[in-house]
């Protein structure tokens, strides 16, 4: 079970998260990871200066080259055009830093992988059903905003359900999965995040705002079937996401049993994510997540690596641009290890 030492989903005090990028890789180090991939949130809720992130973590790349691999990724909003991160012009002062990757000075380090995720749900008839927005627009709580935040505050998610749909959670929920639906087509990315991020405060007290849905209702799962179906013929992984459960606010992973079981008869694959915001939690819950997996069907998960050996099973990862040209790769992992 300790051996997956690997995390695509990481957030520092770039964006939501509570540790510098360098103490979180030191803690990788002291877990024995071998590969540690940052994801700094690109979207209306949590505002993130890329060229900043990037210049750092390019920096850690260099530094700790020989310990750890460590990938410069992002976590894409599916409100925003993905080109937010295509680039961020890296500084002449950076000195070595450019030449160490690979690269000339000035030359823009864009994401190396991406992670497609649903935060909001766009309001009936906003622009941003059928055009993604540029970056920084649409801010959450903004005047005129146009986005319903499915994670941020019970009680506006409330609010603007009863303005919006009439309080029917559930017609709601189907929005939330018809726009989950067209994540591989607006942002695509690596690997899809939270699937089902709407059940975010769903585990709550019927007196906090909780029990909005019946998550084993055919009114609820028949639309997210049906997102997981229209998603899988991309041959992306979706992530079986640890982070609510780490922090003690659901009781299931991301995504519920039932459809991570429906994944596996889809044919999908998956990989296993921490979504850490503190790096304490870099590992927190990948035992209970491998069990699910197991359970669901799945044999192996799926590690994100830049270089394969003669014996490796893996596959060419979509979506993806690492320095200096070359490919990055969809190692497999069985889970019984």
């Amino acid at each position: 079970m300790g051996n997956l030492k690997a995390n695509y989903h990481t957030h520092t005090t770039f964006c939501d998260g509570s540790d510098a990028a360098e103490a979180v890789v030191q803690e990788a180090l002291r877990k024995g990871f071998t590969h540690l991939g940052f994801s700094g949130h690109m979207d209306p809720g949590v505002s993130m200066d890329y060229a900043a992130y990037a210049q750092e973590i390019c920096r850690l790349q260099v530094a700790y080259r020989d310990r750890i691999d460590i990938l410069r990724g992002a976590e894409l909003d599916n409100v925003y055009d993905p080109s937010c991160v295509t680039g961020a012009e890296v500084p002449d002062s950076a000195g070595a830093l450019p030449d160490a990757l690979g690269t000339s000075a000035g030359e823009a380090f864009g994401a190396e992988y991406t992670i497609g995720s649903t935060h909001f749900v766009p309001l009936p008839g906003s622009s941003v059903w059928s055009t993604p927005a540029a970056f920084g627009t649409h801010r959450e709580g903004s005047e005129n905003w146009d986005l319903i935040g499915v994670d941020g505050d019970i009680g506006m998610l409330h609010d603007q359900c009863r303005q919006y749909y009439g309080g029917d959670f559930y017609a709601l929920s189907a929005d939330y999965y018809r726009f989950e639906a067209m994540v591989a087509t607006r942002l695509h990315p690596t690997f899809i995040g939270h699937f089902d991020l709407i059940t975010r405060f769903n585990d709550l007290s019927r007196a906090d705002g909780g029990h909005f849905l019946d998550e084993m209702s055919e009114r609820y799962l028949l639309p997210a079937r049906r997102a997981m179906e229209a998603l899988v013929p991309y041959g992306l992984p979706f992530e079986i996401n640890c982070g609510a459960v780490n922090r003690g606010r659901k009781r299931e992973l991301y995504p519920r049993p039932e459809l991570l079981r429906h994944l596996h008869a889809l044919g999908g694959e998956i990989l296993i994510s921490a979504d850490a915001h503190q790096k304490e939690l870099l590992d927190g819950g990948f035992e209970e997540a491998m069990e699910l997996a197991r359970w669901a069907g799945f044999t192996h998960t799926n590690l994100l690596v830049r270089a394969v050996g003669a014996d490796d099973a893996s596959r060419p990862a979509k979506n993806t641009k690492p320095d200096a040209g070359g490919t990055l790769y969809w190692r497999t992992t069985a889970l019984n290890e």
